[in-house]
């Protein structure tokens, strides 16, 4: 059973968005070739891909399509990965392996924008690049290193000044960075409902408000029960990330899921104009990390975490506030009007994994903060995965599933290793 936030304060993106969707509830027994569980970016765009191979797949979706993490995201978008570049990546994989994931991620805001562009989905989609901006001199020298790795991978990426990112933010308070000119940002929530919508027009099936409660094997196949219905399949795909409950135990301790949160002010008016003025989306190089964006009406959207979650909804947005004041001073005081929050999924080592059974069960878990792209990215892999392709074909090679030690105490508990990783922000040079 998977705990949906639907308690939680709606994001913003729900109300802005031009893209609906609504489905029935499972009710009774039916057949399938495939059931992915969990109805959002990852889920959604695998339907539409094994889809359009043929299959008849059916989504199950525990609340409402985008109700979860994909819905409730920043909406950057960013053909990167947070800790590795191609170098590091090469030195975990070598050879043809690493070259593989290599090409995947550098394609992955390519494979969301043409999803965007396929569907006609309207979700506020821009394509105006993505910033890093560096805090440090050191961090700046690190980062102008990944922007020479992915451009020599073939990413339309390239190293900034401080004077060019301070222009390209429009805050002088960086010592420089990079820029990946593929990137961009979308409003996450409409971008879910047009994947459902392109799902359903490719042949797939969703129902929502129809949980997952129990995996039990059925001769070669499976049966997956919701409280209303069964659907009997040969196989199955858990695309809950964060939101991964006891379906398969081990899979859900294999990932800490962080609370992250979002904030938003009022539009700003011709203010905005001054901030990201080229309209790219923004993400720092601290390990408490500072992000924001502009959505169509001139809103900052911007967000963080927090070590002690009690009061989020006051406590967040004065922070997120206080922060972006410091960058943009002539931003009004306690800016943020808007506040809400959704779960990540953070693997220990900062890389996405695939995972099967021998007997039909498949997943991709660990966003680790890139989620949207990655996603969309990830959905012909686990195809392959789910149809049989060879691993050493895959561009992500299905791996065992490593248990986090002291898992639940750890997921309790993660969070308070911020105050430490603000410590380290702040000495590194």
């Amino acid at each position: 059973m998977i705990s949906w936030p639907t308690d939680k304060p709606s994001p913003l993106w729900m109300s802005l968005s031009r893209e609906t969707f609504q489905a029935a509830s499972l009710s009774g027994a039916i057949n399938a070739d495939i059931v992915i569980i969990g109805g959002g970016i990852s889920g959604l765009s695998t339907a539409i891909e094994l889809s359009r191979r043929g299959r008849r797949v059916v989504v199950l979706e525990a609340a409402r399509v985008g109700y979860g993490a994909s819905g409730r995201a920043n909406g950057q978008v960013i053909s990167a990965l947070t800790r590795h570049g191609p170098d590091a990546i090469r030195k975990i994989w070598p050879r043809e392996r690493g070259e593989r994931f290599i090409q995947l991620v550098r394609g992955a805001a390519d494979r969301l924008y043409d999803l965007v562009d396929r569907y006609g989905i309207d979700c506020d989609a821009r394509r105006n690049g993505w910033l890093q901006p560096a805090h440090t001199p050191g961090r700046a020298k690190r980062v102008a290193g990944l922007a020479a790795q992915w451009a020599a991978a073939g990413a339309p990426t390239g190293a900034l000044s401080a004077g060019e990112i301070a222009q390209r933010l429009g805050t002088d308070v960086y010592c420089g960075g990079w820029e990946h000119r593929g990137g961009g940002h979308i409003n996450p929530y409409a971008f879910t409902c047009g994947l459902a919508r392109a799902a359903v027009s490719e042949g797939a099936v969703v129902y929502e408000n129809s949980p997952a409660t129990r995996l039990k094997r059925d001769g070669d196949g499976w049966i997956v029960q919701s409280p209303a219905g069964r659907i009997r399949t040969a196989k199955v795909a858990i695309t809950t990330a964060a939101y991964t409950g006891n379906l398969w135990p081990e899979l859900r301790r294999t990932i800490v899921p962080v609370t992250s949160y979002q904030a938003a002010t009022d539009p700003l008016g011709a203010l905005a104009d001054t901030i990201l003025p080229n309209g790219e989306a923004s993400s720092d190089t601290r390990m408490d990390l500072r992000y924001f964006r502009k959505d169509r009406e001139g809103r900052l959207v911007s967000g963080g975490a927090l070590a002690i979650q009690a009061a989020a909804g006051r406590r967040l947005p004065k922070m997120v506030g206080r922060r972006l004041k410091e960058m943009f001073p002539t931003l009004p005081d306690n800016p943020m009007t808007s506040f809400w929050g959704g779960r990540i999924a953070m693997t220990t080592d900062r890389l996405p994994r695939l995972h099967r059974c021998a007997d039909g069960i498949y997943a991709w878990i660990g966003c680790n903060g890139r989620g949207l792209a990655l996603a969309c990215a990830m959905a012909p892999v686990l195809a392959d995965a789910i149809e049989g392709v060879a691993d050493e074909e895959l561009a992500l090679r299905p791996s065992p599933l490593p248990q986090v030690p002291f898992h639940g105490f750890v997921s309790r508990t993660a969070r308070l290793i911020l105050p430490w990783y603000r410590i380290k922000d702040s000495r590194e040079i």
